[in-house]
Formats: C-alpha cells, structure tokens, sequence
C-alpha cells in the first residue's frame, strides 16, 4: 500500500509546515495500479549541483552531484536509502590507472547547451540533514552523517572542497598527475584556496 505522502517543507515566515506533492505525485499516488504493493517505489532527488572549472592546467571540466536534504535530522526510509544508494554506485563509476590506483571515471559526454562533447565527472550522491530547515536556523549541519559548518557547505557546493572527502580540495582529484609536481603545489591557492582542515 501506497504510504501517505510525508515530504514537506517549512514557510520560512510562520514556520508552518505544507506538504510539497506536486501534481503529478499526487496523480501517481491515487493510481491503484501505480501502488507500491506492486513493487513500485517512487522518490525524487532534491538538488542536482553542476559547476564547470578549467584547471590551472588546461582542462575543463563539468562537475555534477546530487544532494538528498533532510530537514530536523530525519534520515531517508530505508526504500528511499536503497534507491538513492543504487543511483550513487551507477553513476559513480570507478577505475584502476596504470599505476594501480583507484581513479574517478570522465565521462565524455554531449551538451546540448555548448553543442559539444565535454567531460563530465559525476561526485556522487550525498545527504544533507540540518538540525532544523536550513544553515541559518540550525545549531548543527552533517554531509553524510558528518557534522560540517556552513563554510564547508558553501565550499563542497562549490566544488571547492571533494565532495566525498570534505576536508580535501576538489582541484587535487582533477588534475593531471603526470604533470609537474611544482605546478600543482599552486594550484589550491589559484583556485580560491579556503580552510580544508575541517
């Protein structure tokens, strides 16, 4: 049986809580042959971040991930969890080089928007979760079951920090490892630098 819809988001002027169905989801969810007693089992994905970089040393790059965000600490059911994990280990498609690392995968992909192929690395799927609705309202904020500041949040939507691994640069997983040594030295402070202790 289809459960009772319990997405909702909170009016940032009288704190009152609405439920955020679309059409659409409300159609899906009325449709008895559209029921998750038939193994149908629907959710949606919050935010889906892309920059585009130019390293310092001639690529560019498009950058995308998807962000599940979670308002008062909640945790996605375990359906929504086993879906969004899938998604994660589809897309984010590791290698092993010739050295014998591990490597992030670039897609060389069409865009319709520059009319050419472009490369394109996928930083995964990750979960958001705020004390209460956003940084502004909140005493704590975790990315991935790991408390961060509002800083960092702005960094790793930024693409300044790794996604996967916040207290790293981004630029230190895009550049050309066969390049010099001295060149990537200078790279983080060219890019924006910012504090990667956390």
């Amino acid at each position: 049986m289809t459960r009772r819809f319990n997405v909702y988001y909170t009016c940032q002027h009288c704190g009152k809580q609405t439920t955020a169905e679309t059409g659409f989801g409300r159609w899906m969810r009325g449709r008895d042959e559209l029921d998750s007693g038939k193994g149908i089992v629907r959710t949606d994905t919050d935010h889906t971040v892309l920059r585009y970089i130019t390293h310092m040393q001639g690529r560019d790059f498009q950058l995308i991930m998807d962000v599940e965000v979670k308002e008062f600490g909640k945790e996605p059911d375990p359906s929504q969890a086993d879906i969004l994990f899938f998604k994660h280990q589809i897309a984010t498609r590791t290698g092993i080089n010739m050295h014998k690392s591990g490597t992030v995968f670039t897609h060389k992909l069409q865009s319709k928007y520059s009319a050419k192929k472009v490369s394109v690395r996928y930083c995964g799927l990750h979960l958001l979760q705020f004390e209460k609705t956003n940084p502004a309202d909140s005493e704590w904020i975790k990315w991935n079951h790991r408390k961060i500041t509002e800083n960092t949040l702005i960094e790793l939507l930024q693409f300044k920090r790794n996604p996967e691994q916040p207290r790293r640069p981004m630029i230190e997983f895009l550049r050309d490892r066969h390049m010099q040594v001295s060149l990537f030295n200078k790279l983080p402070l060219i890019f924006g630098g910012g504090d990667v202790s956390e």
